[in-house]
């Protein structure tokens, strides 16, 4: 089957509201960008929290662009065919669709399952259209930084330093397209069991947001953020002062936590509170 050319609607919205007026924390791809920001949040947090039950990195990472502009059907009746047939060769991932400024589909796909490159790219050849049908590139990467490419992937908002070397506090919000909320463009999606322990993205984020209450509350409790500050000046700035407020604020009921601060306020601390 040739597909036809697309027309000059575009499928991403060329000026999207950052915020619209509501009661309620904005949410979902489409309605605004604060909307997106925060449904990415949450996905690369998802993503990662997936990664260390796994115990093991992720294997690959898939770039998959399609060269050329699609009508929106033609590309919501490729997309499911590719994914069981990938499927169906035993590729486990997740993907993530984005659009561009020429109008045209792209894919990240994070590989979960052991497979060789080999294996790969013939597994991915073999699902998706012929060429002469579509006209579509790929590149296969090996994982540099988990924790940097779960957010590129969703485009989550994140400080780094751009390609001319200043540091920003958005780094992908160049990247970042909402799509054009009536094509229903589904924005993430897995192929086969890529969510370890049967879970899916809103347990993980259930489970996310249980983890950073009690983080918040942890830190609340009497003296357990001055113990986090002695602690990172003791190992001389070594360790991060948040990682040190994560683990001790989790553990603020713990009796190591607990007993280290009751020797300080009668050691060390007693002299400065005089």
């Amino acid at each position: 089957m040739n597909y036809s050319s697309a027309s000059s609607n575009k499928i991403y919205q060329e000026k999207p509201a950052f915020s619209k007026p509501s009661h309620h924390k904005p949410k979902g791809w489409t309605d605004c960008t604060l909307g997106y920001i925060r449904e990415a949040r949450q996905w690369a947090m998802c993503i990662l929290r997936n990664r260390r039950l796994m115990r093991r990195p992720y294997s690959w990472v898939v770039h998959l662009n399609l060269n050329e502009e699609l009508p929106v059907t033609a590309i919501k009746e490729m997309w499911p065919k590719v994914c069981r047939k990938l499927k169906d060769r035993g590729i486990v991932a997740l993907w993530v669709r984005e659009a561009n400024r020429l109008n045209k589909c792209h894919y990240h796909i994070l590989i979960k399952n052991n497979v060789s490159v080999a294996d790969l790219k013939r597994a991915i050849e073999d699902a998706m259209p012929s060429r002469k049908v579509v006209k579509w590139r790929k590149r296969v990467e090996p994982i540099k930084n988990e924790w940097r490419l779960c957010h590129y992937i969703v485009k989550a908002k994140v400080r780094g330093h751009n390609k001319k070397g200043i540091m920003v506090e958005d780094l992908y919000r160049q990247k970042r397209l909402l799509f054009v909320a009536k094509l229903n463009f589904k924005k993430v999606g897995t192929i086969g069991d890529f969510w370890e322990e049967g879970k899916n993205k809103k347990t993980f984020w259930d489970e996310i947001k249980a983890i950073e209450q009690r983080i918040g509350e942890g830190l609340d409790k009497p003296n357990v953020k001055r113990l986090c500050k002695h602690v990172f000046d003791f190992l001389g700035g070594f360790v991060p002062l948040k990682k040190i407020e994560r683990s001790y604020g989790y553990d603020a009921d713990g009796p190591a936590v607990q007993d280290w601060i009751e020797t300080l306020l009668t050691t060390e601390w007693a002299d400065e509170d005089r």
